[in-house]
Protein backbone atom coordinates (compact mmCIF):
# COMPACT_ATOMS: atom_id res chain seq x y z
CA UNK A 1 0.00 0.00 0.00
CA UNK A 2 0.88 3.50 -0.51
CA UNK A 3 -0.19 6.92 1.15
CA UNK A 4 -1.22 9.29 -1.36
CA UNK A 5 -1.90 13.05 -0.79
CA UNK A 6 -4.07 15.16 -2.92
CA UNK A 7 -4.60 18.28 -2.47
CA UNK A 8 -7.76 20.05 -4.32
CA UNK A 9 -7.78 17.20 -7.14
CA UNK A 10 -10.86 18.66 -8.98
CA UNK A 11 -9.17 21.32 -9.28
CA UNK A 12 -5.98 19.75 -10.45
CA UNK A 13 -7.55 17.65 -13.47
CA UNK A 14 -9.65 20.23 -14.47
CA UNK A 15 -6.50 22.15 -15.89
CA UNK A 16 -5.54 18.46 -17.87
CA UNK A 17 -6.22 20.73 -20.96
CA UNK A 18 -4.99 24.19 -19.91
CA UNK A 19 -1.50 25.56 -21.10
CA UNK A 20 0.56 26.81 -17.79
CA UNK A 21 2.15 30.51 -17.62
CA UNK A 22 5.04 28.77 -15.78
CA UNK A 23 6.82 25.61 -15.18
CA UNK A 24 9.16 24.96 -11.78
CA UNK A 25 11.11 21.92 -11.96
CA UNK A 26 13.26 20.19 -9.31
CA UNK A 27 14.14 17.07 -7.93
CA UNK A 28 11.81 15.35 -10.28
CA UNK A 29 9.33 17.35 -8.50
CA UNK A 30 6.95 19.57 -11.12
CA UNK A 31 5.14 23.08 -10.34
CA UNK A 32 3.07 24.43 -12.87
CA UNK A 33 1.30 27.90 -12.28
CA UNK A 34 -1.89 28.10 -14.10
CA UNK A 35 -4.14 31.27 -14.14
CA UNK A 36 -7.30 31.24 -11.96
CA UNK A 37 -9.02 33.66 -14.19
CA UNK A 38 -9.20 31.13 -16.43
CA UNK A 39 -10.95 28.99 -14.35
CA UNK A 40 -14.33 30.85 -13.21
CA UNK A 41 -16.00 29.13 -11.18
CA UNK A 42 -12.98 27.89 -9.10
CA UNK A 43 -12.03 31.80 -9.15
CA UNK A 44 -15.39 32.48 -7.59
CA UNK A 45 -15.54 30.18 -5.07
CA UNK A 46 -11.85 30.29 -3.96
CA UNK A 47 -12.05 35.11 -3.91
CA UNK A 48 -15.14 34.27 -1.90
CA UNK A 49 -13.05 32.38 0.61
CA UNK A 50 -10.46 34.92 0.57
CA UNK A 51 -7.94 32.83 -0.95
CA UNK A 52 -6.23 34.21 -4.35
CA UNK A 53 -3.59 31.62 -4.71
CA UNK A 54 -4.69 27.93 -4.39
CA UNK A 55 -2.30 24.34 -4.33
CA UNK A 56 -3.49 20.95 -5.81
CA UNK A 57 -2.11 17.92 -6.10
CA UNK A 58 -3.09 14.12 -7.17
CA UNK A 59 0.03 12.13 -6.75
CA UNK A 60 1.84 14.39 -3.83
CA UNK A 61 4.96 14.71 -6.06
CA UNK A 62 3.45 17.43 -8.65
CA UNK A 63 1.49 20.48 -7.47
CA UNK A 64 -0.07 23.03 -9.58
CA UNK A 65 -0.66 26.34 -8.56
CA UNK A 66 -3.66 28.24 -9.58
CA UNK A 67 -3.14 32.11 -8.84
CA UNK A 68 -5.54 35.25 -9.22
CA UNK A 69 -3.96 36.61 -12.33
CA UNK A 70 -3.27 40.44 -10.88
CA UNK A 71 -1.88 38.95 -7.73
CA UNK A 72 0.21 37.09 -9.39
CA UNK A 73 1.62 39.88 -11.40
CA UNK A 74 1.98 41.89 -7.97
CA UNK A 75 3.25 39.32 -6.11
CA UNK A 76 5.27 36.94 -8.46
CA UNK A 77 8.49 36.48 -5.82
CA UNK A 78 6.28 35.03 -3.88
CA UNK A 79 5.66 32.51 -5.72
CA UNK A 80 9.47 31.76 -7.10
CA UNK A 81 10.59 28.44 -7.73
CA UNK A 82 12.83 28.56 -4.38
CA UNK A 83 9.58 29.44 -2.32
CA UNK A 84 7.10 27.14 -3.97
CA UNK A 85 10.07 24.43 -3.37
CA UNK A 86 9.51 25.09 0.70
CA UNK A 87 6.05 25.03 0.22
CA UNK A 88 6.46 21.29 -1.33
CA UNK A 89 8.95 20.40 1.52
CA UNK A 90 5.92 21.74 3.56
CA UNK A 91 3.37 19.72 1.93
CA UNK A 92 5.85 16.46 2.19
CA UNK A 93 6.35 17.06 6.10
CA UNK A 94 2.09 17.10 6.19
CA UNK A 95 2.27 13.54 4.51
CA UNK A 96 4.66 12.26 6.90
CA UNK A 97 2.54 14.05 10.15
CA UNK A 98 -0.40 12.06 8.70
CA UNK A 99 0.81 8.99 7.67
CA UNK A 100 2.47 8.72 11.15
CA UNK A 101 -0.89 9.36 13.15
CA UNK A 102 -2.65 7.16 11.15
CA UNK A 103 0.02 3.93 11.34
CA UNK A 104 0.67 4.76 14.72
CA UNK A 105 -2.75 5.73 15.95
CA UNK A 106 -5.56 5.54 14.33
CA UNK A 107 -5.52 2.46 12.68
CA UNK A 108 -4.20 0.60 15.27
CA UNK A 109 -6.86 2.30 18.02
CA UNK A 110 -9.94 1.52 15.78
CA UNK A 111 -8.35 -2.41 15.55
CA UNK A 112 -8.45 -2.52 19.23
CA UNK A 113 -11.73 -0.91 19.53
CA UNK A 114 -13.44 -3.68 17.33
CA UNK A 115 -11.63 -6.23 18.57
CA UNK A 116 -12.59 -5.31 21.97
CA UNK A 117 -16.59 -4.79 21.50
CA UNK A 118 -16.07 -8.18 19.27
CA UNK A 119 -15.10 -9.97 22.95
CA UNK A 120 -17.38 -7.42 25.20
CA UNK A 121 -20.31 -8.58 23.09
CA UNK A 122 -20.05 -12.01 24.54
CA UNK A 123 -20.59 -10.66 27.73
CA UNK A 124 -24.09 -10.69 29.56
CA UNK A 125 -26.31 -8.05 27.83
CA UNK A 126 -26.48 -6.16 31.06
CA UNK A 127 -22.89 -5.47 30.84
CA UNK A 128 -21.49 -5.60 27.51
CA UNK A 129 -23.07 -2.89 26.59
CA UNK A 130 -21.69 -0.14 29.16
CA UNK A 131 -18.62 -1.76 28.28
CA UNK A 132 -18.59 -0.90 24.59
CA UNK A 133 -19.98 2.56 25.03
CA UNK A 134 -16.81 3.42 27.61
CA UNK A 135 -14.70 1.84 24.43
CA UNK A 136 -16.56 3.36 22.17
CA UNK A 137 -15.83 6.98 24.52
CA UNK A 138 -12.16 5.68 25.33
CA UNK A 139 -11.31 4.78 21.66
CA UNK A 140 -13.41 8.32 20.48
CA UNK A 141 -11.29 10.84 22.92
CA UNK A 142 -7.81 9.48 21.14
CA UNK A 143 -9.13 9.91 17.88
CA UNK A 144 -9.88 13.76 18.87
CA UNK A 145 -6.54 14.11 20.50
CA UNK A 146 -4.79 12.48 18.18
CA UNK A 147 -6.43 14.78 15.13
CA UNK A 148 -6.25 17.75 17.47
CA UNK A 149 -2.44 16.91 17.67
CA UNK A 150 -1.83 16.42 14.12
CA UNK A 151 -3.08 19.68 13.06
CA UNK A 152 -0.81 21.13 16.22
CA UNK A 153 2.55 20.11 14.07
CA UNK A 154 1.16 20.80 10.96
CA UNK A 155 0.19 24.77 11.91
CA UNK A 156 3.87 24.61 13.65
CA UNK A 157 5.01 22.98 10.13
CA UNK A 158 3.69 25.85 8.22
CA UNK A 159 4.81 28.94 10.47
CA UNK A 160 8.63 27.13 10.32
CA UNK A 161 7.86 27.34 6.70
CA UNK A 162 7.14 30.96 6.45
CA UNK A 163 10.34 31.69 8.55
CA UNK A 164 12.10 29.98 5.64
CA UNK A 165 10.77 31.69 3.48
CA UNK A 166 11.04 34.81 5.01
CA UNK A 167 14.71 34.05 5.20
CA UNK A 168 14.86 33.16 1.67
CA UNK A 169 13.33 36.45 0.01
CA UNK A 170 14.96 38.52 3.00
CA UNK A 171 12.81 40.39 5.63
CA UNK A 172 12.78 43.69 4.47
CA UNK A 173 11.44 42.40 0.90
CA UNK A 174 9.19 39.97 2.72
CA UNK A 175 7.33 42.33 4.86
CA UNK A 176 7.60 44.44 1.85
CA UNK A 177 5.49 41.56 -0.48
CA UNK A 178 3.06 41.49 2.70
CA UNK A 179 2.11 44.98 2.97
CA UNK A 180 1.80 44.74 -1.06
CA UNK A 181 -0.44 41.71 -0.37
CA UNK A 182 -2.90 43.39 1.72
CA UNK A 183 -3.03 46.81 -0.43
CA UNK A 184 -4.22 44.02 -3.50
CA UNK A 185 -6.38 42.14 -2.10
CA UNK A 186 -8.15 45.27 0.13
CA UNK A 187 -8.47 46.73 -3.47
CA UNK A 188 -9.24 44.13 -5.31
CA UNK A 189 -12.27 43.70 -2.65
CA UNK A 190 -13.13 47.27 -2.37
CA UNK A 191 -13.59 47.20 -6.63
CA UNK A 192 -15.29 43.84 -5.49
CA UNK A 193 -18.04 45.17 -3.30
CA UNK A 194 -18.25 48.71 -3.70
CA UNK A 195 -21.24 49.49 -1.66
CA UNK A 196 -20.16 47.41 1.71
CA UNK A 197 -16.70 46.71 3.51
CA UNK A 198 -14.72 43.73 2.81
CA UNK A 199 -15.28 40.90 5.19
CA UNK A 200 -11.69 40.97 7.46
CA UNK A 201 -12.20 37.71 7.81
CA UNK A 202 -11.58 36.61 4.43
CA UNK A 203 -8.18 38.30 4.25
CA UNK A 204 -5.24 36.61 5.65
CA UNK A 205 -1.80 37.88 6.58
CA UNK A 206 -0.17 35.44 4.32
CA UNK A 207 -1.66 33.60 1.84
CA UNK A 208 0.00 30.19 2.90
CA UNK A 209 -1.50 26.87 1.62
CA UNK A 210 -1.96 25.20 5.40
CA UNK A 211 -6.12 25.43 4.54
CA UNK A 212 -6.01 23.69 1.76
CA UNK A 213 -5.09 19.92 2.49
CA UNK A 214 -7.76 18.18 2.14
CA UNK A 215 -7.07 14.81 2.80
CA UNK A 216 -4.52 11.79 2.93
CA UNK A 217 -5.94 8.66 1.00
CA UNK A 218 -4.50 5.55 1.09
CA UNK A 219 -4.46 3.59 -2.56
CA UNK A 220 -2.77 -0.17 -3.45
CA UNK A 221 -0.24 0.77 -6.18
CA UNK A 222 -2.01 -1.69 -8.75
CA UNK A 223 -5.28 0.74 -8.13
CA UNK A 224 -2.28 3.99 -8.87
CA UNK A 225 -1.20 2.17 -11.52
CA UNK A 226 -4.77 1.01 -13.69
CA UNK A 227 -6.59 4.19 -12.61
CA UNK A 228 -6.73 7.25 -13.93
CA UNK A 229 -6.55 10.23 -11.32
CA UNK A 230 -10.29 10.81 -10.78
CA UNK A 231 -11.08 7.36 -10.82
CA UNK A 232 -8.42 6.53 -8.44
CA UNK A 233 -9.59 9.13 -5.85
CA UNK A 234 -12.72 7.28 -5.77
CA UNK A 235 -11.27 4.18 -5.31
CA UNK A 236 -8.58 4.93 -2.79
CA UNK A 237 -9.95 4.69 1.38
CA UNK A 238 -9.38 8.13 2.81
CA UNK A 239 -7.20 7.78 6.07
CA UNK A 240 -8.73 9.73 8.63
Amino acid sequence: MVIIMRINPKLYTAADEVTPVEVQEFENRKIEIYNLNDFEVAKEEFIGKGKFAVWSSVDGTNYRVFIEEGYYKELKDLYSAPVNEIWVNFWDTCEKISRRASYRVILPVTAVAIIACFLVSLLPPSVSMYVAIAIIVVAFGVMLFMNKLTKKKIYEANVSSVDKIKATLGEKKFEKLLDTQKEYMDAYYDALYPETDADDDLIEDTQTPIEELEMVEEVSDEELEQLPAEEAEEESKEVK
